[in-house]
Order: structure tokens, then C-alpha cells, then sequence
């Protein structure tokens, strides 16, 4: 009895995973706006997106990187805070190219904030690691 409860509550653990995984999915598909489309036309801005949305992915999973670590069963924590930091980083790249048109000035803005981000997430969620 006690061997099939263990399957049962590892299936539990794992199908919240996949529900949050999905929702996740689904919000960085189709609700999330393009973050380059202040920056380019909007041919261009798709192709951009196709060619280093890829490099945003990576950014947002370094993010959540600082400061979740792998527990048994709590891989839904890392999706959703994957979720957040993707959907923060791409806010941030709206918010700076709404005021500046220069790509470089963007790209270099970015790159401080994304700085400043993985300080905080590290000096805020490591020591208060109850958010989640």
C-alpha cells in the first residue's frame, strides 16, 4: 500500500510540473508581445525574434539559475519563476526601446539591468527562499 501512495505522490509532483510547464508555454507563446517590435519593422522584428529569442531564453534561465536549485518535486517553482523572468526580461526590452531607438544603447542598458536583476534575485530569493 504504502509503495503505490509513493508512485501516486510522485505522479502528483510531477503533473504539476507539466501543468505549469504548459501554461508557461502557452503565456511566452501567444500572450507575450515581441520584444523587438519598438526596434524593427515588423518583418524584421519577427526575424529577430526567431534569431535571438533563443539568447532571451537562455538569459531568463541563467536568471532563475541564481537562485533556484533542484529540489525533489518542486520543479514547478522553477518553471513558473522561468515564466516571470522571461516575461520581466522581455518587458524590460519593451520598456527600454519604447524611449531609445539605437540598438546599441538598448543592448548596453539591457546588459546592466540584466546585471543588477541576478544581484537582487540572488541577495533577495537566496536568503528568503519562502517566496515560493
Amino acid at each position: 500500500m504504502a509503495k503505490r501512495y509513493k508512485k501516486y505522490k510522485k505522479y502528483k509532483k510531477e503533473s504539476s510540473y507539466t501543468l505549469v510547464a504548459g501554461i508557461s508555454y502557452f503565456i511566452r507563446q501567444f500572450l507575450l508581445p515581441n520584444p523587438f517590435s519598438n526596434l524593427f519593422e515588423s518583418g524584421t522584428a519577427e526575424l529577430v525574434d526567431w534569431l535571438f529569442g533563443g539568447v532571451l531564453i537562455a538569459l531568463a534561465y541563467i536568471l532563475t539559475g541564481t537562485w533556484y536549485v533542484s529540489k525533489k518535486g518542486d520543479y514547478w517553482k522553477g518553471s513558473l519563476g522561468f515564466l516571470i523572468n522571461f516575461s520581466v526580461l522581455t518587458g524590460l526590452i519593451l520598456l527600454i526601446s519604447k524611449f531609445i531607438t539605437n540598438i546599441y544603447w538598448v543592448s548596453g542598458i539591457f546588459v546592466c539591468v540584466y546585471i543588477i536583476l541576478c544581484i537582487l534575485e540572488v541577495k533577495l530569493l537566496i536568503k528568503n527562499n519562502s517566496i515560493f
